[in-house]
């Protein structure tokens, strides 16, 4: 996992594998979103708790913080909702957990991927 200002990348590397490349896929994350947000208790604490493995994004009129840290994408353990757009700016609202979705397939791929000595393995994989 790598993050930067823009978003974050996911990668998967196998000890088995017989190069050191590594393909990265990018996705977006929006922080902007939590502009005038810092000194509410829910962002701050995530910010901790993540050590910035973070991604924030707009759901409807939610916004909502994803841990980085538990899970891959889209299928992450923790996400919460933190604050509710307004015109023009997000509220702060009660902190509540939100499901995330459940992609038990990808788990399976995972444990294939790290088994697998094949180099197109992640080739054949990547629409997952």
């Amino acid at each position: 996992m790598i993050t930067d200002d823009k978003g974050y990348y996911e990668g998967f590397y196998s000890l088995l594998d017989a190069t050191a490349h590594l393909k990265v896929t990018h996705y977006p994350s929006d922080r902007h979103l939590l502009e005038g947000l810092d000194n509410h208790w829910p962002v701050k604490r995530l910010r901790w708790f993540t050590h910035g493995f973070y991604s924030v994004e707009r759901h409807i009129d939610d916004i909502l913080i994803t841990d980085l840290r538990m899970g891959l994408e889209p299928s992450y353990v923790f996400r919460f909702k933190v604050a509710r757009m307004s015109n023009p700016h997000a509220q702060p609202t009660k902190s509540r957990r939100v499901a995330g979705e459940r992609n038990w397939e990808k788990l399976l791929w995972v444990w294939q991927r790290i088994w697998s000595t094949d180099p197109g393995f992640n080739r054949r994989h990547d629409s997952r």
